[in-house]
């Protein structure tokens, strides 16, 4: 073989192999298209079950795979192709998230007392789009993980070169690629910042919308934050982001990952909302104590759930002992340990010296949070201020914001906004994003 020819060959098997943190196309998910809700026993009555063993189906979505096949609000799914379906909402999810698009499966179902049976075939999920933005879907791996990102890029922008918002969103497993709801508070934050000429980038978590990997209840801190890492490094590669103008927002726990993902980056500020910036056991028992409250529990119910709760949250967050063994030791504490992910999750929450993050980040910071906000705590927002400015004096600021919540809601109070939970659309106050606008603008470096 000649060199010329050998180096031929090298080139062109160097160029398919996939470079580091770039996957390869991630296939669209599904549209099924169905609100889902697990059987209860007011369920189990009403449609007289002989157990709790299937899905309800709550809603049917316009142009979906359900609609298309016939499925219709209050059936019962019982099998899944050759599967039967139990009675978990979750695990039903993951039975979906096994087919592509194409597939044509067999459900069963109970209408109206009686068994019948409807063939889908799954058609993919429309994909986003906006009057305010041009689209990109992309994808990013961490580890096992294929992530999806999804790039938005203002219409409005008469400049070659943008800034750009990196999303961090809350905790827990959902999507943040929702383009059937403009309604949804993703959505109108990444519109405000569209037309205002942002740029941005989200990724779904694990497991989440189209990404694939480690199920995301089975994910953890380090990773997630990893995975948003390999999403700033694929910013770097966009032709058009003005790459001095490169900024993070965090909302909740987005908050938590922010200082975690900036390090070593090169940013032109940090924006994060309703977050925590303690030891993580310290704003539990304070989150439980003060909702406790707020909910009217007697003060000595909650002196005595307290005691449990904190002995339970030190052998799981301190002692790293898992939830069976804890529960093993204070069976009480069953219901106090439900957390939104996995548990090992929490703990590296714990592990986290966030003062210490934030102090090492030399780039301008914006905390905010809502007044009405009965899941985060000021005490965090004014330490995040306090630490950035003790380490680069005058870099970080705290706003705290009147008549809105953890969520958005328009509230006047804590007690208010606790009641807004429970009404289907509680009107929202997005004034918080004029706020961070104008710092971003302000930040920005000519």
């Amino acid at each position: 073989m000649t060199l010329r020819l050998l180096c031929v060959l090298l080139l062109l098997i160097t160029a398919l192999l996939p470079r580091p943190g770039v996957a390869q196309e991630l296939p669209r998910r599904v549209f099924v298209g169905i609100d889902l809700q697990g059987i209860n026993d007011s369920i189990q009555r009403r449609y007289h079950l002989p157990d709790q063993n299937g899905i309800l189906v709550r809603g049917v979505r316009p142009r979906s795979s359900a609609q298309a096949a016939g499925l219709l609000p209050n059936d019962i799914i019982l099998q899944l192709g050759n599967a039967q379906v139990g009675s978990n909402v979750g695990e039903f999810i993951g039975q979906l998230k096994r087919y592509q698009v194409g597939d044509k499966v067999p459900f069963q179902l109970l209408r109206n007392g009686r068994k019948i049976r409807k063939r889908v075939a799954f058609t993919a999920y429309p994909k986003d789009n906006s009057p305010f933005y041009d689209v990109q879907y992309g994808s990013v791996t961490y580890g096992p993980n294929q992530l999806r990102t999804i790039i938005t890029r203002p219409k409005s922008s008469s400049r070659a070169k943008v800034p750009l918002v990196l999303f961090i969103q809350g905790v827990g497993c959902f999507s943040v690629d929702n383009p059937l709801s403009r309604a949804d508070a993703t959505n109108r934050i990444l519109d405000s910042l569209s037309r205002h000429g942002y740029a941005t980038m989200r990724i779904d978590k694990t497991g989440m919308g189209d990404s694939q990997g480690t199920p995301c209840l089975e994910s953890d801190l380090r990773t997630e934050a990893g995975g948003y890492k390999a999403g700033l490094a694929a910013i770097r590669r966009l032709p058009f982001v003005d790459q001095q103008n490169v900024f993070i927002t965090g909302f909740s726990i987005g908050g938590v990952m922010a200082p975690l993902v900036a390090q070593g980056e090169n940013l032109r500020g940090v924006v994060v909302y309703g977050t925590v910036s303690r030891t993580f056991i310290e704003y539990l028992l304070e989150n439980k104590r003060n909702q406790c409250q707020l909910q009217g529990l007697p003060y000595d119910s909650i002196n005595s759930l307290m005691r449990t709760y904190s002995a339970a949250l030190h052998l799981l967050l301190q002692e790293k002992q898992t939830p069976a063994q804890v529960l093993a030791r204070y069976p009480a504490a069953r219901r106090l340990l439900t957390f939104p992910q996995h548990y090992t999750y929490m703990q590296q929450w714990q592990d986290l010296n966030l003062p210490a993050l934030w102090q090492r980040l030399d780039t301008p910071v914006l905390a905010l949070r809502g007044a009405a906000d009965y899941i985060s705590y000021s005490v965090d927002h004014q330490l995040i201020a306090d630490a950035v400015n003790r380490a680069h004096p005058g870099r970080a600021s705290f706003v705290l914001l009147p008549d809105v919540d953890h969520h958005f809601n328009r509230a006047r109070d804590l007690a208010e906004a606790l009641r807004m939970d429970e009404r289907p659309n509680p009107e929202k106050n997005f004034e918080f994003m004029r706020v961070i606008l104008n710092w971003l603008d302000e930040k920005q470096k000519a």
